[in-house]
């Protein structure tokens, strides 16, 4: 009489399950990755508009250098400040001979303060100068910030505070410039 020996063949359904299990995990971990790397790409893309509006905003301070030693560059537009009605811009960039420097820098403030609430969520720009240099500050409202599940800290940014822009749901960038 001859043994015969059963062998196992296939899978268990317990090992079949077990790499179920492992795929899902693996998969909600990629899916949590990408989501991080999306809000990631969506603080970059704010970051650069901000630099962006305040490198546009530096060399129009420094075209201007009579206003700017005349301290006509000290402006601020807080997150409480409606954006610019139409029809504010008093001196004409058709006409920019008829005016003076005072009238284009308060002109290239009102062109700033709506490419700021254009481009940047709530935006909010700073700007204060000495006989020396301006410090030029742009803000946006990022509600990640106090999400802790995102990387948020609920803590006042720094660059923030130098303006006095004392709310946790804010980023701002800053560049000091010398005309």
């Amino acid at each position: 009489m001859s043994s015969f020996v059963k062998r196992q063949s296939g899978s268990s359904l317990i090992e079949v399950l077990i790499a179920l299990g492992l795929v899902a995990v693996t998969m909600l971990g990629l899916l949590g990755l990408q989501l991080r790397t999306l809000g990631l790409q969506k603080d970059s893309l704010d970051r650069r508009a901000a630099a962006v509006l305040v490198g546009g905003f530096a060399d129009r301070v420094a075209v201007n250098f009579t206003a700017f030693n005349d301290g006509d560059y000290n402006f601020t537009m807080g997150p409480a400040v409606a954006p610019p009605a139409s029809g504010t811009i008093t001196c004409s960039t058709a006409q920019p001979s008829n005016c003076t420097e005072a009238q284009v820098a308060a002109r290239e403030w009102e062109l700033f303060r709506i490419e700021v609430r254009n481009r940047l969520p709530d935006g909010v720009a700073y700007v204060t100068s000495t006989g020396t240099n301006a410090l030029i500050t742009v803000g946006w409202r990022d509600v990640r910030r106090q999400d802790a599940a995102s990387g948020g800290t609920n803590t006042v940014d720094p660059v923030c505070a130098t303006v006095f822009l004392n709310d946790a749901d804010f980023r701002c960038y800053s560049a000091r410039v010398s005309p």
